[in-house]
């Protein structure tokens, strides 16, 4: 690897890097990997009220409101199972792509039939916390029993244990890369320090620890940024790393994708950046299992 050295902080606790020292190289010499994400996720039950801390496009309730939720809220979350990720799914049949999905297992219990149609795609379904709350508010058994509940709910409606995790947030908890290896994942996508893949030392347990994504569709939330604007993005990041890749120094992008908010005109642009990248030679797009299973197989100490 080149930008990592013999151990790397993580939530105050500084773990080996077992790829540390070791040139770094995609599968069949390509330069750089692909990886797209979905954020499918159940919110918690104070969505919609002054009570709740997760992103929403309207403004809290007056104080003088008689109701405690706002219903546009809510429904406006609710798109994703009806269209979002219908929308999506669709898409990344056009265009030849498979992605990583990362659900709360109340979503995978809620919609099982969505999630079976995922995997019968071809996609991986790898998993959030039980409910999109953030680590951060959770204790260490908090922490662990939500966790365990959400493995569960994946067994039992998938028959499998979730391979890979992320936070909701992007705010694990101290304990939170802990209790990934503790619990039997492979990968874990909430280190955002650069942009390849490595392999840690979790407590006598390898991890694969890889960046989730720069660059998401909530840059185009509450139209805050034209989404046209994601597809520039998306290309000149591309175009940097690619070049960095064919320098010798091969990376990973991702995109992540939230199915409440893949209204077409917000995945268009995405779709037409797949087939940007399509037109070149050395590109892997890969499921995030995927890479984790190379860098175990490659870089495994």
């Amino acid at each position: 690897m080149t930008t990592l050295g013999s151990t790397v902080q993580i939530a105050n606790k500084s773990y080996p890097v077992l790829s540390a020292g070791k040139p770094f190289a995609w599968p069949r010499g390509n330069v750089i990997a692909v990886c797209p994400i979905v954020a499918w996720e159940t919110w918690p039950e104070h969505l919609g009220t002054n009570k709740s801390h997760q992103r929403s496009n309207r403004p809290g309730l007056p104080p003088n409101a008689r109701w405690p939720r706002d219903e546009w809220t809510v429904q406006d979350h609710d798109y994703a199972e009806y269209e979002g990720i219908w929308n999506l799914l669709d898409m990344f049949d056009r265009v030849g792509v498979k992605a990583t999905f990362v659900c709360s297992g109340a979503s995978v219990e809620r919609f099982p039939e969505i999630a079976r149609e995922c995997e019968r795609r071809g996609h991986e379904l790898a998993s959030e916390n039980y409910i999109h709350e953030y680590p951060v508010v959770y204790s260490l058994e908090e922490e662990r029993e939500d966790l365990r509940k959400n493995i569960a709910a994946f067994e039992s409606v998938l028959g499998h244990h979730p391979r890979g995790y992320i936070s909701p947030g992007h705010r694990p908890s101290d304990n939170t890369l802990d209790l990934v290896a503790e619990l039997g994942y492979t990968w874990d996508a909430d280190f955002m320090v650069c942009d390849e893949p490595a392999v840690l030392d979790v407590h006598g347990k390898p991890i694969v620890t890889m960046p989730y994504a720069h660059i998401s569709d909530y840059h185009a939330y509450d139209f805050k940024t034209y989404p046209r604007a994601l597809q520039d993005m998306l290309t000149d990041e591309f175009d940097h790393l690619y070049a960095l890749g064919v320098a010798g120094r091969p990376k990973m992008i991702g995109y992540a994708f939230h199915p409440f908010l893949s209204h077409g005109f917000r995945i268009k642009p995405i779709e037409e950046f797949f087939k940007y990248t399509r037109r070149f030679s050395g590109v892997w797009h890969a499921t995030r299992l995927e890479i984790a299973k190379w860098m175990l197989e490659s870089y495994r100490a």
